[in-house]
This record gives structure tokens, sequence and C-alpha cells, in this order.
């Protein structure tokens, strides 16, 4: 495979984002490095690409959705796959792949931070309509936040199609109402702080906020901006891992489809007060009581679940005797076993049943599966 050049499709947009630059140097590293170089393909060329010269797998790295919806149906019609590099394959197809940060776990972590500070009412503001980094992150919010037995609400989420402005306007009107903010990214962290600053609402005093991305400006402004960092360089490389993985001769035709997650940290600023909690708490996800199971009617099934799915051959026929209102003494005559041999299986269902005794056991199996008996013609 060496010599061999690597297809990188990118919407030119993307190219002047930092990230996405690094991502593009990551991958261009770890071919070299194997002896390959990379063919950068712009989404503006896409339509002279001529598909028959290119391997059967090309990396894809963009910002935007319609980008990636594009490149991936382009390559698709030429019978060729796609190896995303920062962005998650979820929503695309069970025959695309990808290497990229996990921004529902990045959000998690996030808010888990902020909860873990004590902030319990969150807002997110300056999330873009259109773009799908965002998108990712306002649904897994959603899911933290309800982690903790709490919600957050559609109106707790300011959106914006052409200026982030639209977002930060509406949400000031409402501010008190919220101590923490989760903005998209450094860009708008920075933008959104300074716009608060111009009406008065002070950052860290009276709003924690927190972004992604760990940028420069975001380091260097005041207040520094607690924020997400995400090693692109590393997702780049590992894209390249996956293409190459894929290319072998054995999965030419995308026979599998490879997922590489690559680990983000938080880094604790000034916007969210430098806090400093517990080592680890702000990644640790929350383990509130879990009703479900403490149900008792569910922990009955539960145990019942485990006792059944422990059962051998003879055992269900023992059940199904047992159910059938015959004594041990006509069960060991059936099945050919001794008095002993019934009293240690039975003994063994009881015990995993959580019941003391026949009486019980008929007894949970009725309230359980309901009347007669469930084990007949269920056995061999």
């Amino acid at each position: 495979m060496r010599d061999q050049v690597v297809p990188v499709f990118y919407d030119e947009k993307s190219f002047t984002s930092p990230q996405y630059a690094t991502t593009i140097q990551g991958i261009r590293s770890a071919a070299g490095k194997c002896g390959m170089r990379i063919k950068l393909f712009p989404d503006t060329h896409f339509d002279g690409i001529d598909f028959s010269q290119l391997p059967p797998i090309s990396i894809v790295t963009g910002i935007s959705m319609p980008f990636i919806q594009k490149a991936i149906a382009r390559l698709r019609e030429n019978g060729r796959f796609a190896v995303l590099a920062g962005t998650d394959s979820e929503q695309f197809g069970h025959d695309v792949s990808c290497a990229t940060p996990s921004r529902r776990t990045e959000t998690q972590q996030l808010v888990n931070y902020l909860y873990n500070c004590g902030k319990r009412r969150l807002a997110l503001v300056g999330f873009g309509q259109h773009s799908i980094n965002d998108n990712f992150r306002y649904h897994a919010a959603m899911s933290a936040v309800a982690a903790w037995g709490l919600f957050l609400r559609e109106k707790d989420v300011w959106l914006w199609e052409h200026d982030p402005m639209e977002s930060f306007a509406k949400f000031v009107s409402v501010a008190d109402q919220y101590d923490s903010v989760i903005c998209p990214n450094d860009m708008v962290a920075v933008y959104f702080i300074e716009y608060l600053r111009k009406n008065n609402i002070h950052v860290p005093e009276q709003l924690y906020v927190a972004s992604f991305g760990n940028m420069s400006i975001g380091n260097f402004h005041r207040p520094s901006i607690t924020s997400m960092t995400m090693d692109m360089l590393c997702v780049g490389e590992q894209a390249f891992s996956v293409w190459r993985y894929l290319m072998k001769s054995e999965h030419t035709q995308q026979r599998v489809a490879l997922k590489i997650t690559v680990p983000s940290r938080i880094l604790i600023r000034e916007s969210t007060g430098s806090t400093h909690i517990q080592a680890g708490a702000g990644a640790v996800f929350p383990t509130p009581q879990d009703y479900f199971y403490h149900n008792p009617t569910i922990a009955r099934l539960v145990g019942l679940e485990n006792c059944i799915n422990q059962r051998d051959a003879t055992d269900m026929n023992v059940l199904c005797r047992l159910m059938e209102q015959k004594s041990y003494e006509q069960i060991s005559e059936e099945l050919f076993i001794s008095s002993s041999t019934l009293r240690y299986r039975l003994n063994k269902i009881f015990a995993d049943a959580g019941v003391r005794g026949r009486h019980e056991f008929e007894a949970l199996i009725h309230e359980s599966l309901g009347p007669g008996n469930p084990f007949t013609d269920r056995t061999e």
C-alpha cells in the first residue's frame, strides 16, 4: 500500500477552522509515516472527480451537515465508502465509518461538571440550527440533564440561524432564571460573554459559562473559558488508521464499519470560577437511585427471570410437574431421579427465586405469570 494516495474530501468552509485544519494535518502525518500521501478534494470540485481513479474508500472531513451528506451520497453513487474524520457516523448509515471525539460523552462530562458545581438551572445558548455538531450536543445535553432527574426544555435552548447574537438577545431578557450556560464552542462563548458584559451580566459571578474546543481565544480571554478539549490531531491520525484497516483486501467491500472514539477532557478556567471539584467528579455520570428496579413487582420479576434462565432441561421438567401439583414422589418417579437429587434441585430453584418453599414458589409464579402452569408444553 506504500505510495498509495489517500483521498480526503473536505468543505472549504471547514478548512478555515483550526480544528478541521488540524484534523487534516493528522491525516497527512499518519499517512506520511506509512509512505503515503493525501490528496485533497474540496466540495467545489465534486462534479469533476473521476471516482474510478480513486481507492474504494475515502476520508471525509467537514463542519456542515449538507456537505457531509453530499460527500457520502457521491461516494455511494460511485460504489465508494466513507470514513468520517471528526463527525459521528451514527446517523449516516451502517456503511459509514468514523474517528471522532464523542460529542455525547463530552457534553455529558460538561453537564456533570456544572451540576457537581451546584448549578441546577442550565441553558444552551448560541447553538446553530443547521450545525450537525451543535445538534449532537443539544440532544446529548438533554439526556445528561435527565440523568440527574431534571429536564432541559426546548425553551431552555436558544438557537440561531443567521447570527449567534439572535440567541443572545433572547436569552438576556430571562438570564436571571439561569445559573449556567453551555455554548457550542469557544468562539461563541467569547462572543456571548462580551454581549453579557454590555448588558451588565457578570461571568462567573452571576452566570457560569462553559463550551467546547479549547481554542486559544478562549484561553486568553478574560475571563478565560472553561472548555472541553478535543484532540483533533489524533482524530485525523485515527481516521487514517480506520481507512488503512478497511483498505486491506478482506475489507475493501466494507463488510464492516468501524467507529473510533478519541477521548476529551475538561479544562476548568475562570468562566466557571476556576472551580476544582473532586478529582474525576466532572466526568462521573450521576448514579441516582434507579426506581425501576426498586419497584417490588419489577424486582420480583427480575428475580424470577434470573431463576428461570439458570435452569437446565431437568429443572424445567421439575418445574412443570411441580406446577401440576404433583407430589415429590411422583416427580422423582416420572423423571427417574432420586429424592435427594430432587431436593437438591428444588432447593437451588427456590433459593434462586428468592422464596422459602414450594407454596411461596407457586404463589410467585401465579402472581407474576398468571394462573395455570406456564411450563406446560415448554419442556422436553
